[in-house]
């Protein structure tokens, strides 16, 4: 777990947080120096400055020369706490390039300082926050190295030392000590320290120390065999990684709840958690190669660093014993080909090193390529989905725009009523029942290959828009003869503003799934105001059946689109009602919650922070209620001869003057004859001139007639295809006719 540097992958992690705790280890009061030893301490400030900023840049070469040089300024008793903070970035460069002895070396050099330091005059709090972080140090290093005993003997004695009130690196030393155990395989003995770290880090909120600690109590759980806990607090871990972007964690989350899934025998979520982990591999891996490479380069220059001091030395030896004995011939020449057999040596094992580099630079391409042609193939994937529900959309839509036509048409029929009221109902629902499941179809493509799912904002009132959506669930099953209750809380505002289409969308179906599945019983809406917020109110909604309920094995896929495979009793349609609305909430920063035993009935909630508006709503008297176009001239374009029969009894029935244009040819010369007050343009009409292009010829000789869209294309294709076009509107097929009226006024205005 290491906290925000990424570069050291330590499981133990929180080494660069060490960062955060420096100017309390160095500390900020100078009060006890003479004027001779805050000149000396400024210097060290200075230096370890230029420390940080070079290791920052991953320039370790630079920082362990630098570090090198503090280290001998800063190795006097009463400036030994910056002889640590020194030795820190050191140890950190060396691990970063791979010497681990070294960097332990180092770090045990470094805690003698921090010892030596107690017995100074200077203030006792920095005395001893510089040893526990000399302690931590070492430790973090013996743990990388497998040393688990030891380390965990130097985080306990960092812990006896740390300030009860420091609830942050309280955190941090009971994380470490119960990995350290967890590695050891003592899970029994890791237990309290990650009870501890659990509460801590429930009492600090910051989201990746949740992730990592939900992640370490997961593992103990999982080491246990509790399978159950232990996915209860790998998806814990899941959520809290996702919401701080802390990638570690969210791979490791992945992994094991992988192994847990399967270890229960949920082999999908197995699956599905797999490919998550194996994704973001993908992405860590080029991460990875990055970083190798640079520790690879950084490796080396160090290497040769130190390559180029030894041959100094070796030169300088050399030099002194020619000019001592200068005289001695055999000696000079036995001196000249041990230089020589060292500078061979050396050259041998730079070309070792670049060959070592050269395979694994072509290893690393290799695998590079393999993922980019997955990658291709996927994309390529997306795209063939994506064009045949496009075509499904609209091969769907276009009869069904018939269907509901005529069956709306024979509803509004007076001399049908008496003789075939009951067929011409039956034949109302199914038409819009069938129009139900294919919208649902279509809104799971729409949420799911769109990245532009926004929030739109607007002003509703929330009782109006409950009573609403309990009003367009009653006509879902209405043979079932539900009763309908709605309690809304006192306290709750009448005003809101916030997304009212999508609320409304979550509680039909919602609401729907209530009245289908349940048959002569009651059906309970309830908003309850949960608290109050800095912004508004977190509303709480609230839906209760007296149904058949819900098994519990459904309820482990509820919400997966791809699991509905088998219908158990009549009605029960594409099943995707849930997993929309639930993807329609993860746009709210919120999700459904169910509760349901079979034959006792559902609950099912979900809460949304909206702010309120106490604001008068001022009525409108201006805007009038259409329920006529008398006195319009209409061309309706459409190649359907059905649809073109629909729409055009549509408009006669609200009084309007149509002519019809069987193609987009037949549309431009009657428009060029007569002057029309509206054009409703179908867009697919083959053969040779679609809506867009007969909409862009009419533009050249008539620029201010509006022209609206009747289209079965899908909704997202038809806005992209809006943006460069001159028409004014669109409205997709099929549609109610006071949605038509709607547009038609809207565009008249204009």
């Amino acid at each position: 777990m290491s906290i925000p540097n990424n570069r050291i992958k330590l499981t133990i992690a929180f080494s660069s947080i060490l960062f955060l705790f420096s100017h309390i280890v160095l500390g900020q009061d100078n009060s006890q120096y003479s004027k001779a030893e805050q000149e000396l301490e400024l210097q060290l400030r200075e230096m370890l400055g230029s420390i940080r900023e070079s290791y920052d840049s991953q320039d370790f070469v630079k920082t362990i020369e630098l570090s090198q040089q503090g280290r001998s300024i800063a190795d006097q008793p009463r400036f030994y706490n910056y002889y640590v903070a020194v030795s820190s970035n050191l140890g950190l460069a060396l691990l970063e390039i791979g010497d681990t002895l070294q960097s332990i070396k180092v770090f045990e050099e470094s805690l003698e300082k921090a010892a030596d330091f107690q017995n100074t005059s200077l203030d006792e709090n920095r005395r001893k926050r510089t040893l526990v972080t000399a302690n931590i140090d070492l430790a973090n290093a013996l743990l990388l190295t497998e040393q688990y005993d030891s380390a965990i003997d130097k985080y306990e004695e960092a812990l006896t030392l740390t300030n009860q009130d420091d609830i942050e690196k309280l955190l941090i030393l009971n994380y470490n000590i119960a990995e350290a155990y967890l590695k050891n395989d003592k899970s029994d003995n890791a237990l309290p320290y990650v009870v501890t770290a659990n509460r801590l880090a429930d009492k600090m909120k910051v989201d990746a120390y949740t992730a990592s600690v939900k992640l370490l109590y997961g593992r103990y759980h999982f080491e246990k065999n509790d399978f159950k806990n232990a996915l209860e607090n790998f998806e814990q871990s899941i959520k809290f990684a996702q919401l701080s972007g802390y990638q570690e964690a969210l791979i490791n989350s992945y992994s094991y709840a992988s192994k847990a899934y399967a270890q229960v025998g949920n082999y999908q979520k197995a699956y599905e958690n797999s490919q998550k982990f194996e994704e973001l591999q993908q992405d860590k891996f080029q991460q990875d190669r990055i970083t190798a490479v640079q520790n690879a380069t950084a490796k080396f220059k160090v290497d040769e660093v130190t390559r180029d001091a030894e041959n100094r030395i070796r030169s300088e030896k050399l030099e002194a014993e020619i000019r001592r004995k200068d005289d001695l011939q055999e000696n000079t020449l036995k001196w000249s080909l041990i230089a020589l057999g060292i500078a061979g040596l050396l050259i041998l094992l730079l070309l070792i090193g670049f060959n070592r580099r050269k395979r694994l630079n072509e290893e690393l391409e290799e695998k590079n390529q393999i993922y980019l042609k997955e990658k291709e193939n996927k994309e390529r994937l997306l795209i063939a989905r994506n064009a045949l529900f496009s075509r499904i959309s609209h091969e769907l839509r276009t009869p069904m725009y018939g269907i509901v036509g005529i069956s709306n048409i024979l509803m509004s029929d007076e001399t049908l009523k008496d003789e075939h009221q009951e067929n011409i109902e039956s034949l109302k629902y199914s038409a819009d029942y069938l129009l139900s499941l294919i919208n649902n179809v279509l809104e799971m493509n729409k949420l799911n290959r769109s990245t532009n799912n926004v929030l739109v904002d607007q002003r509703f009132d929330v009782r109006e828009l409950c009573s609403h959506a309990v009003e367009s669930a009653k006509y879902i099953s209405p043979e079932h003869d539900n009763e309908f209750n709605v309690e809304i809380d006192d306290r709750i505002e009448d005003y809101y503003v916030g997304d009212s289409v999508r609320i409304m969308q979550v509680l039909i179906n919602l609401l729907g799934n209530a009245n289908k599945f349940t048959q002569d019983g009651t059906i309970e809406l309830r908003v309850d105001l949960e608290k109050e917020t800095a912004s508004g109110h977190l509303l709480q909604f609230q839906i209760r059946d007296t149904g058949k309920g819900i098994t519990k094995e459904k309820l482990e896929y509820i919400f997966d689109e791809t699991k509905y495979l088998q219908q158990h009793s009549a009605n029960e349609g594409t099943g995707l009602g849930l997993p929309i609305s639930q993807k329609i909430l993860s746009l709210f920063d919120s999700r459904l919650d169910i509760q349901s035993e079979e034959g006792a009935g559902t609950i099912i909630s979900f809460a949304i922070e909206l702010q309120y508006d106490k604001a008068e709503l001022i009525a409108d008297d201006s805007a009038p209620v259409h329920q006529t176009l008398k006195g319009l001239d209409i061309l309706v374009v459409e190649d359907n001869k059905i649809n073109q029969m629909v729409t055009k009894k549509i408009l006669d029935n609200l009084n309007g003057n149509v002519s019809i244009a069987a193609s987009g040819a037949e549309a431009i010369e009657l428009t060029q004859a007569h002057k029309y007050d509206l054009i409703l343009m179908d867009i697919n009409m083959p053969p040779g001139m679609d809506g867009f292009e007969a909409t862009k010829r009419i533009r050249e000789f008539d620029t201010t007639t509006p022209v609206i869209a009747l289209t079965a294309v899908e909704q997202i294709e038809l806005e992209n295809r809006m943006k460069n076009s001159s028409i004014n509107d669109f409205l997709i097929k099929p549609f109610k006719t006071e949605e038509l009226l709607d547009v038609i006024y809207k565009s008249l205005k204009r």
